[in-house]
């Protein structure tokens, strides 16, 4: 076991570590490097903690460690690489949503008020047709 780098989160390896320690050697604030990226406030925070389960969607996690990468200009092979030794789960849906169904939606009941009201007009164009062809 010598000579095997920690893997854990926060360990010296992790990406969050790798990428806090050069977001340091920047003197780039946190709240800057969110800036920068766009990010939410508490996502460098995240990142860095390794917690990508407390992301609003942690099947982007790669995405993100990536992309905090690239801005701080941390070499992304070894970067990617201690990612994946974490084993962070690719999707966040939950079992128990459904699959929504296949049936195109209805746009309009069509009801009996609206037979009714189109009567009405058909007889009111037609008293409407007939009084003007009595007029001299």
């Amino acid at each position: 076991m010598a000579g095997e780098s920690v893997q854990e989160p926060g360990g010296l390896d992790s990406p969050g570590t790798m990428l806090k320690l050069a977001r340091e050697e920047q003197e780039i604030s946190q709240r800057e490097a969110a800036d920068r990226l766009n990010w939410m406030p508490q996502y460098v925070a995240i990142i860095e903690k390794d917690d990508y389960a407390a992301l609003r969607r942690p099947s982007f996690a790669r995405g993100y460690v990536k992309a905090f990468g690239r801005l701080l200009g941390v070499e992304e092979t070894p970067l990617m690489a201690a990612f994946d030794a974490m084993n962070v789960p690719a999707t966040d849906v939950p079992d128990n949503i459904s699959k929504p169904s296949r049936r195109p939606m209805q746009l309009q009941k069509t009801g009996l008020g609206v037979i009714v009201g189109l009567g009405l007009l058909l007889v009111l164009v037609l008293a409407l047709w007939l009084w003007r062809g009595n007029m001299p």
